[in-house]
């Protein structure tokens, strides 16, 4: 049995902190693609916290490949 794995999706998971979450809070920002460097991560979470007024705590990189088995 041969399986290939295939990109399906990614997204980019930010977590935000505020007075009301000091710990954070995440939010999903879907449709990443498949090669998404560093450098734009940390360039699209400085574009939120300027429209936020908000600081980025961290960022999660979630990637969903799609597995085919073939017999």
């Amino acid at each position: 049995m041969q399986m290939v794995r295939n990109f399906k999706s990614a997204k980019i998971q930010l977590t935000i902190t505020n007075n009301d979450h000091p710990k954070g809070v995440k939010h999903p920002f879907n449709n990443a693609s498949d090669g998404v460097t560093n450098d734009q991560v940390a360039r699209f979470s400085s574009a939120i916290e300027m429209l936020t007024a908000e600081k980025c705590l961290d960022a999660d990189i979630i990637v969903t490949n799609q597995v085919t088995m073939n017999k």
